[in-house]
């Protein structure tokens, strides 16, 4: 160990990542023996940490105190001052207690110096245990996604496969990533004692964290439904869905993810980022590769839903369900504040959250589905219904009308007949329908090259008529149930969206009269529609 006047002369630094919502940083740690000790003190008191520490990074000192007494480290015989830069960005989370460990010990004489340009090459990242264990870390993924080429970095076995998954890609060339399970390892490899393998130089196995969906040649009858859902997932529409208890909404809601078009590389390396940064991937090597499904109770407070947090803003269901579907089952029994938050969300795509810690963005681009059952009891038009005129319209109010106003397509699921029940199943399986909506989407995706709008659902107000040819006599068609309807101009514009994709299903450049009358059906002749008539 160096003499106490060497010591006060060195500047330490290392590097770590923190996680602020879904986005990672790279922390500079800086440390320094300031002051010579009469006698050793704890490291707890020893040790100052400065540069906006959150709570569970001011307590890392009681994690390392333990893991210290674990592997019988001595106490220091200089104070010693860490400064965690940038010093005006909140750090929450336990990913900085390895780096702090590491740094105290070389600051204060127990590993040895690192050159500066050595020092720069690794980033740390791990939780500490009281018996010097290195636990996982949520958003590992993040963080790695935002380091330079050349760096190593040193992570808790669990995270590897994750970082490998960033890594790999081109702008971290050089890049290494070491699996370490005690900080005993870790001090080692720093006195020179071991050597940490590179897991990028091994094979590496993913397992898909979303599981498979209902396929749709499962579901009897219900026709009219499954058209609709088609149209959901080829235009990006939301859904509505209203019929009586057990005839297949919720079963029909979990089909359409395996309808919608295959992750792209880069979306699955997104979604993964997002569920990392949630704790939602429990295992190593989960990835999310399948479109997400989230259903949501109707419990669920608006926070949960559209994200929130105490300090740092967290996401919610919405970003969970980003590229994928939110399914709101018994829509009605959500508070009205918590639907009354989904329009912004379902306008534009990202949702803004504000808290003390700082404003964060969110994306949030997925499809709505909605079931209800059609009155309270859920038997209206039946000799079953036990619900008066004055219920069923109370009922059906409590979902406000600029909410119905942002859900495209309506459409009601009659009971199946007997015969419909024992039908054998159609060829309509998932695959099949999924090629229809990827070559629908692939139609779009020429249509708005270059202008990002993803599919005819987030066509901007104001341009509609610019991306929707319509023949002469549909023209006449679309203006006659305009003047027909009593409907607002974002119907006005609904209705011409879900023309669209009609048309797209149909392999047709130009809207003609049955792809508007067949859009119309859903826009305007759903039956929550009565209720605001």
């Amino acid at each position: 160990m160096p003499g106490l006047g060497a010591l006060l002369k060195r500047d330490h630094t290392l590097f770590g990542g923190v996680l602020f919502g879904i986005d990672g940083h790279v922390i500079e740690l800086q440390a320094r023996a300031v002051e010579a000790l009469d006698e050793p003190q704890p490291w707890r008191q020893a040790v100052t940490i400065t540069g906006m520490a959150g709570g569970a990074v001011s307590e890392a000192m009681d994690r390392i105190t333990g893991a210290f007494a674990k592997f019988a480290i001595p106490r220091p015989e200089v104070e010693i001052l860490t400064n965690l830069a940038p010093a005006d960005l909140l750090k929450e989370g336990t990913s900085l207690d390895l780096p702090l460990a590491i740094i105290i010990l070389q600051a204060a004489g127990m590993l040895p110096d690192l050159p500066e340009q050595v020092e720069e090459q690794f980033l740390l990242m791990g939780e500490l245990g009281l018996h010097g264990e290195i636990r996982r870390v949520p958003g590992v993924l993040s963080i790695a996604a935002c380091t330079q080429a050349g760096r190593t970095l040193i992570v808790p076995r669990g995270n590897e496969k994750e970082c490998a998954l960033i890594l790999a890609s081109p702008g971290h060339e050089g890049c290494r990533v070491c699996a370490v399970e005690t900080l005993e390892e870790v001090i080692h490899f720093f006195q020179g004692k071991r050597k940490l393998d590179n897991a990028l130089t091994q094979r590496v196995e993913f397992t898909n964290v979303v599981p498979k969906c209902v396929d749709f040649g499962r579901i009897r009858g219900q026709d009219e439904a499954k058209e609709a859902a088609l149209l959901a997932a080829a235009g990006g529409h939301n859904l509505l869905l209203v019929g009586t208890p057990g005839e297949g909404k919720s079963l029909l809601a979990g089909a359409i993810p395996g309808i919608l078009p295959r992750l792209r590389d880069p979306e699955k390396v997104e979604l993964t980022r997002i569920y990392s940064a949630c704790g939602e991937l429990p295992n190593d090597g989960d990835v999310v590769a399948r479109r997400p499904m989230r259903s949501v109770h109707h419990t669920a407070s608006k926070q949960a839903i559209v994200g929130g947090g105490s300090r740092i803003p967290r996401p919610g269901e919405v970003t969970l369900a980003h590229l994928g579907v939110l399914f709101l089952d018994e829509l009605p029994e959500f508070s009205a504040s918590t639907l009354d938050a989904l329009r912004q969300p379902l306008e534009d795509g990202v949702v803004h959250v504000s808290r003390v810690g700082g404003t964060m963005t969110f994306p949030c681009r997925f499809t709505l589905v909605a079931a209800m059952n059609p009155c309270r009891c859920g038997y209206y038009g039946s000799d079953a219904c036990r619900c008066r005129p004055g219920d069923v319209q109370r009922y059906q109010a409590k979902i406000s009308g600029p909410i119905l106003d942002r859900i495209d397509l309506q459409v009601e699921m009659a009971r199946l007949t007997t015969e419909d029940r024992f039908a054998e199943a159609r060829d309509q399986d998932s695959p099949m329908l999924r090629q229809r909506v990827e070559a629908a989407r692939y139609r779009q995706h020429s249509r708005f090259r270059d202008t990002g709008i993803p599919f005819n659902a987030a066509i901007p107000g104001g341009h509609v008529l610019d991306y929707c040819q319509f023949s002469p006599p549909a023209l006449d068609r679309y203006k006659a149930i305009v003047d027909q309807n009593r409907v607002t101009t974002r119907s006005v514009d609904r209705l011409a969206k879900v023309a669209r994709t009609v048309a797209d299903l149909a392999e047709s450049d130009m809207l003609m009269p049955d792809h508007v009358d067949r859009a119309a059906q859903f826009v305007l002749g759903g039956p929550m529609r009565k209720a605001f008539a």
